[in-house]
């Protein structure tokens, strides 16, 4: 009530005051003064004169009060110049979804120190189209508008707690940069349209489940490609195009990406070796060595490794001077406590008393980029279940006996 009487004394004194347009010249040049006063309920302000000068045009603004919560809805407005709130806002979005990064580089962790002076990235950001549930995702847009003009005391995030109603989009920002978000959250970066669409349109139909569980939310190596699944089904494959786009492990991807899907379903996150552990199939034996742990990268990176491989300085693998190749070590670095799951693919090291050579990226897992040489605890991983394979798929499929995790494959 007290909105509406506000807006009635403001159009009435604005009509009050343009009555003065309609006076002839002859009686508007012998008005010196006017005086008015506004009564507002019970407050009353003071009378001030009003000055009008003789034969000189009037100029009237009108004017309409409404919430300063009404102004601040984001509307879609391209056009719309960036604030320093919105900066602010950008600066938090990049962060959350940059939260979950594991190994990042040193240089990462220096771009985020400096505050964020524009915003063009944001406003170059566009949706792509959905063929049949794209009105979803504009849903979540006018839900958001609502919630804050009317403040809403549930957060926003909690109106699409549950999994059928999760929002699925795509974001154009940039030049082969698609992004793919579930429920507010940043899951995945894709190099190109159809691969972000391939992951939007399986993920809908995963969200659409009525059995979906959040737990089995799960990393894998299917034909030894990284990949993400859900209980016994398959959602998408990192192939070398999206690793070479990131420059970063396939590995560490599909741990982020679906520790991403997982947030987003409000469900636990997976550590960094917990996610491996998963992914490899592996299990601790009783066999630990310890020793001094050094790591190569950059000088040796694209050059033959002695098993036959390309060394990628960001791939999760380690040199030992002894041990069969594709053994997996979890090292632990003595000093800090974290820890990493390597294979083995090359020899070395050959300066005493090291008896490790991790990857920079493994060296990066265990914070030991920066010391060089730290001592460690390695524990050798033994399997604990058969690779998963497109023949195990479908030998199951054939006998109608599904695989612990597989299901249909499909991917690009």
């Amino acid at each position: 009530m007290i909105l509406f009487g506000l807006l009635w004394a403001t159009s009435w004194i604005g009509s009050f005051l343009s009555l003065n347009q309609s006076l002839l010249p002859s009686i508007a040049s012998t008005v010196d003064s006017t005086k008015f006063a506004a009564n507002l309920g019970k407050l009353v302000s003071k009378s001030h004169p009003f000055f009008v000068q003789p034969r000189q045009p009037v100029k009237f603004w009108t004017t309409t009060l409404l919430p300063t919560r009404f102004l601040k809805i984001d509307w879609g407005d391209k056009a719309a110049k960036p604030t320093l709130n919105k900066s602010s806002n950008a600066l938090k979005l990049r962060t959350k979804s940059n939260k979950n990064q594991f190994c990042p580089s040193l240089q990462v962790t220096e771009i985020r120190q400096p505050s964020v002076k524009s915003v063009s990235n944001l406003s170059a950001a566009t949706f792509i189209e959905a063929t049949a549930t794209q009105p979803a995702f504009l849903a979540d847009k006018i839900l958001r508008s609502l919630h804050n003009f009317f403040h809403f005391s549930t957060p926003f995030e909690s109106l699409f707690s549950s999994s059928s109603g999760l929002p699925v989009g795509v974001v154009h920002r940039g030049e082969s940069n698609y992004e793919v978000w579930v429920n507010n959250r940043l899951i995945a970066n894709l190099p190109n349209r159809l691969q972000a669409t391939l992951m939007q349109q399986r993920l809908r139909r995963l969200l659409q489940s009525p059995n979906l569980n959040a737990l089995q939310l799960q990393p894998a190596l299917v034909d030894g490609v990284p990949a993400l699944m859900a209980g016994n089904r398959y959602l998408f494959g990192i192939n070398k195009q999206i690793t070479q786009k990131a420059n970063r492990s396939g590995e560490l991807l599909a741990i982020e990406w679906t520790n991403n899907l997982r947030m987003a379903m409000n469900a636990p996150t997976l550590s960094l070796v917990e996610g491996q552990l998963e992914m490899y199939g592996l299990k601790p034996s009783q066999k630990k060595m310890y020793g001094l742990a050094s790591w190569y990268g950059p000088y040796f990176h694209g050059r033959l490794t002695a098993n036959g491989e390309i060394f990628n300085q960001n791939e999760l693998t380690v040199a030992h001077k002894s041990l069969p190749f594709n053994t997996f070590l979890k090292v632990t670095n003595l000093q800090t406590g974290k820890a990493v799951i390597v294979r083995v693919n090359d020899r070395g090291p050959y300066i005493p008393p090291r008896s490790l050579d991790l990857s920079r990226v493994a060296a990066r897992c265990i914070n030991s980029e920066v010391a060089g040489v730290v001592p460690y605890e390695a524990v050798i991983m033994q399997p604990s279940e058969v690779k998963m394979t497109l023949k195990n798929l479908n030998l199951s499929l054939k006998n109608q006996k599904p695989s612990k995790k597989l299901a249909i494959i499909t991917d690009l």
